[in-house]
């Protein structure tokens, strides 16, 4: 079953609230690897994503501990990263990462980012 059709459906001010949060994850993602030289170039930006996405290290959750301590550095407490499983919206392997952002959630990996409702059990990944 698609991930999505599982999780609930949020209002728009629900919606607006998380949408407000996954600006905020964004931000804190992207100061964990990027390190493009200023102009940023598409390339660069790209290659950044694909890092995130696929770390380069032998150690997953070296990657994984270093986004989760970013983001509670930002501030976020209810907070999910790990390498993504058969269940998680997220390519296989990759490193994916959950925020609880009130009634949802914001779920990405490497260069994605969504704003989901909660899934059944009311956690953001399975």
């Amino acid at each position: 079953m698609d991930d999505e059709l599982r999780r609930s459906k949020l209002t728009s001010s629900q919606r607006a609230e998380a949408e407000t949060a996954a600006e905020a994850v964004g931000a804190a993602i992207d100061r964990v690897t990027f390190d493009c030289a200023r102009p940023v170039t598409q390339e660069c930006s790209a290659e950044q994503a694909r890092r995130r996405m696929f770390p380069p290290t032998d150690n997953p959750e070296q990657t994984a501990d270093q986004i989760r301590q970013t983001l509670a550095a930002a501030g976020f407490t209810d907070i999910v990263v790990r390498p993504a499983g058969p269940t998680d919206p997220a390519p296989r392997h990759a490193i994916v990462y959950a925020v609880s952002a009130g009634a949802g959630c914001v779920v990405g990996w490497g260069g994605q980012q969504k704003v989901l409702g909660a899934l059944p059990h009311g956690q953001c990944l399975a």
